[in-house]
């Protein structure tokens, strides 16, 4: 079998234009009359959805669908993900991974690429969520006690082309993981990929040219050496790169990224001819994209089994360094009740306030099961005392008293003893660029200032 090279492309698309660095050659997004679009999502990092906080927020399945629909109004669609799906290893994050790829799969995810949060799950884990959800998992180097788990790559002919699909690991991002179980280890990407491409030859002779497509969960400056070094990939989509990478030509390969939370997905729309694709865009999954009604039923299903399994905060995986620290100082939280007994003024501030209504905002919005949403709304998440899971403490919903100055029981006991935490420092925690975009230091603790 023949690869179809990319040298025709850059002369095709800039011809007429200043030479350029490879790096800085833009592919411009234009409408290509075609039968198949190759939709690529990525580091969805354990968003299902947003969580609400604001009304401007991205990604999320929901809108992920609804952009998939829309393109196959239009065309043949083939769904893939780069990786980075799950945001941890705790049965919490494990449940959201798996009604991430449930989600995925009901859009026709055709491969998913073990990224870096995969890997950390093991093979076990990867092997059972792919019987359970039905997504097939891929990677040419990641490999188990030195076997491959995974399928290395699929070939398949959708709307008359032939395509390669593989997808490799950065093995310094392995290195660098914390949490990845000694039986993983990550075989050089490159190597890897060339290794696939000459199975595919010998096991498909005679069969129509392929177009090879490697899904890279690879910084920036890895996906770029991988592009200048192997020509043989037509197109490279990616990773964990911080920001989303447009489509450019590096080499003679057509390379971009969608990262960042899920919140961007890249389009790849296929000539109907044989050629090679010239262009290619990231859409942002704004709000202007309405939720999908099927990922809506799947959401639903997520959210009652959370309501089900009433995950404690030391299930969940989203324990702080804060949190261990004051464990390890033997506080705990008091409860606002004891605060009110000597600070009524200031406790009548915090009536009037929003903090006070936080539980019923997230009642309202159905995500007051959810942990992820529990550890702002709620007093004291996973201290001592403080909000373990809803059914546990239901008396420390709200953002309480302790949830800026910290756990009180020291002070209650002795006045003389102050909070353990600096409350103007606290605000940030919860009141973060994603969560609270237009947050003022100055104009929000008006709301709150008392004494």
């Amino acid at each position: 079998m023949k690869f179809v090279g990319l040298a025709i492309l850059i002369a095709v698309s800039f011809a007429g234009c200043k030479q350029q660095s490879p790096q800085a050659v833009p592919v411009v997004p234009e409408v290509v009359s075609n039968d198949l679009s190759i939709v690529i999502s990525g580091d969805t990092r354990g968003w299902l959805m947003p969580c609400g906080c604001t009304s401007n927020q991205s990604g999320g399945l929901l809108r992920r669908a609804t952009y998939i629909e829309q393109i196959r109004r239009e065309s043949d669609v083939l769904v893939l993900d780069c990786g980075g799906a799950a945001d941890g290893t705790a049965p919490y994050q494990q449940t959201r991974f798996k009604s991430i790829l449930s989600g995925e799969k009901l859009m026709g995810l055709a491969a998913h690429n073990i990224g870096v949060s995969e890997a950390a799950l093991g093979a076990d884990v990867l092997k059972q969520l792919s019987t359970d959800t039905g997504v097939e998992f891929i990677s040419a180097n990641v490999r188990s006690n030195g076997a491959s788990f995974t399928g290395t790559h699929k070939l398949m002919t959708q709307s008359g082309r032939r395509l390669l699909v593989t997808g490799v690991c950065s093995q310094q991002l392995i290195a660098d993981a914390e949490n990845v179980p000694a039986e993983i280890s990550v075989g050089d990407p490159a190597d890897a990929i060339l290794s696939v491409i000459d199975e595919a030859s010998r096991s498909e002779a005679g069969q129509p040219e392929a177009v090879v497509l490697v899904l890279a969960w690879l910084p920036e400056d890895e996906m770029r050496r991988l592009a200048e070094t192997l020509p043989e990939i037509h197109i490279l989509v990616g990773g964990p790169t911080g920001q989303s990478v447009q489509p450019q030509t590096v080499g003679r390969t057509l390379m971009m990224s969608a990262t960042n939370k899920g919140k961007f997905i890249a389009r790849i729309p296929m000539p109907r001819s044989s050629e090679l694709p010239t262009t290619a865009e990231i859409v942002e999954l704004s709000p202007s994209f309405a939720d999908d009604a099927i990922q809506k039923q799947n959401l639903d299903a997520f959210r009652a089994i959370l309501a089900e399994r009433d995950f404690n905060a030391a299930e969940s995986g989203l324990m702080t360094s804060t949190s261990m620290t004051v464990t390890a100082n033997d506080q705990h939280v008091a409860g606002s009740v004891r605060c009110r007994e000597c600070h009524s003024d200031a406790c009548r501030v915090w009536d009037n306030s929003g903090h006070s209504q936080a539980w019923a905002v997230l009642e309202s919005e159905k995500g007051h099961v959810d942990p992820f949403c529990q550890q702002c709304h709620a007093t004291g998440y996973g201290l001592p005392s403080g909000f373990a899971s809803l059914k546990k403490s239901p008396d420390r919903t709200n953002v309480g008293c302790e949830s800026c100055h910290g756990p009180s029981s020291l002070h209650v006991s002795e006045t003389r003893t102050r909070t353990s935490f600096d409350a103007k420092g606290s605000c940030i925690h919860c009141h973060d660029h994603e969560n609270s975009p237009h947050f003022s230091f100055a104009e929000y603790w008006e709301k709150i200032l008392h004494e």
